[in-house]
């Protein structure tokens, strides 16, 4: 654990704003299930859906996978990070241009404030791109974990600028290609070609960090790099070109690799020698499950099985809520106790260690409210995912009061965390 706090790490001021603006979005987005359910029974490209999944991803998850990401990378690739300057500059530029873009979108207008918006993004993701790849430049230490870092950032790159672009299309259109292609392009490539790939990238470093994993087969790690790049390339061009053999081709190529990457994780999981879990790797662990909920959805929905053609669209959002709410959501809340419990403990007693007996970095949040968080989690997860693939309004509602109580116990314990102060004078 002591390797999350490498003297290469940056400031404390530079991570910790992620968490606090990452957790408050997640809280305000489950407000926003609550009070408008209708968003996730109609088509996906709807005014509500759109601002919420742009909050959701971008907000919440993107937010505080930046904020750890500056923490971890110097522990990943052995460097300090390129510009903390960059990192807070990222931070203001991403908080505003998700807030300005969230509003655009709620009221489906592409005009002015959506392209301030999207530009303040793009700026933000460059400024993040630049970071990790002069830091991965000043790195010697060539591992797959550094890979799949690099070539998630620039896969994020496209993606936000296949959103500028799409923005820009839907003013003045010069594609042939639908919009509703499009949208699934930029979907995937941010899903799979930013998010899975990051956190294939971040987790095969620290879960057997976490776990005290040894002699884990590495080279799972390459297979999925090479058959996720190569599956998702063919998938973003079929999309393009409207080729429905190359994304079943595509599918089956990603999700093979995924799947070498989780025979890793369970390799390492095996191969333990912490046997007891506690509650951070008992969430990232449920969030691994929650992954074979996607995969059988992405498989029914590409091959168009007659029985479920009136449920397409339902379970079109259910597929992309599971990969968002479900597994990601999970992982992120899940590693929040395993990394940020520990970066607040270093900078409030880091003068202190060896002189006075010290509380764990695990005591600075409550466990009891982090138990009953998962469990609220898993709770109103099921009753959403049943209230989208059926349409039932008040499920939806019921699944958005129960996502919302676990939202505000994470953000009770997260605060808890961030506003520690030593007992001991």
């Amino acid at each position: 654990m002591n390797q999350i706090a490498s003297q290469n790490a940056p400031s404390s001021k530079v991570v910790i704003p992620h968490y606090a603006f990452g957790g408050l979005t997640w809280l305000a987005v489950t407000l926003l299930i609550v009070f408008n359910p209708e968003a996730f029974t109609q088509h996906f490209f709807n005014p509500e859906l759109l601002a919420i999944t742009h909050l959701l991803v971008l907000g919440w998850i993107t937010m505080i996978i930046f904020g750890a990401l500056y923490q971890l990378l110097p522990v990943i690739m052995e460097v300090k990070l390129y510009s903390e300057p960059f990192a807070i500059a990222s931070f203001i530029l991403l908080g505003m241009g998700t807030i300005l873009l969230a509003f655009a979108f709620w009221q489906f207008s592409f005009g002015a404030i959506m392209f301030v918006a999207a530009t303040f993004v793009v700026l933000a993701v460059g400024l993040f791109v630049a970071n990790v790849l002069f830091t991965a430049r000043s790195s010697t230490k060539k591992v797959i974990e550094r890979t799949f870092i690099v070539t998630s950032a620039i896969w994020l790159l496209f993606t936000v600028l296949a959103g500028l672009t799409l923005a820009i299309n839907q003013v003045h259109p010069f594609l042939k290609t639908s919009l509703i292609e499009l949208l699934k392009l930029h979907a995937h490539a941010g899903i799979v070609g930013w998010f899975i790939q990051l956190i294939i990238g971040v987790s095969s470093k620290l879960l057997p960090m976490f776990m005290v994993s040894h002699h884990v087969n590495t080279k799972k790690l390459t297979v999925a790099y090479y058959a996720i790049n190569i599956g998702l390339i063919i998938g973003i061009v079929s999309l393009f070109v409207q080729l429905k053999f190359g994304i079943i081709l595509s599918a089956i190529i990603v999700v093979p690799g995924i799947f070498s990457y989780l025979s890793f994780i369970y390799e390492a999981y095996t191969k333990r020698v912490k046997k007891q879990l506690d509650i951070g790797m008992k969430q990232t662990a449920f969030s691994f499950l929650i992954l074979v909920i996607p995969f059988f959805l992405i498989f029914s929905l590409l091959f168009n099985f007659k029985f479920l053609n009136s449920l397409t669209l339902p379970l079109s959002v259910a597929y992309g809520s599971a990969i968002v709410i479900g597994f990601i959501t999970s992982l992120v809340m899940g590693q929040t106790y395993k990394t940020l419990p520990f970066i607040v403990w270093l900078k409030v007693y880091r003068g202190r260690i060896g002189k006075v007996i010290l509380p764990l970095p695990k005591d600075l949040y409550s466990e009891k409210a982090a138990i009953a968080q998962l469990w609220l989690f898993a709770i109103g997860f099921v009753l959403l995912l049943i209230g989208i693939s059926a349409s039932i309004t008040n499920l939806l509602i019921l699944g958005g009061i129960v996502l919302f109580l676990s939202a505000a116990l994470y953000n009770f314990n997260l605060f808890k965390i961030i506003f520690h102060k030593p007992k001991n004078k």
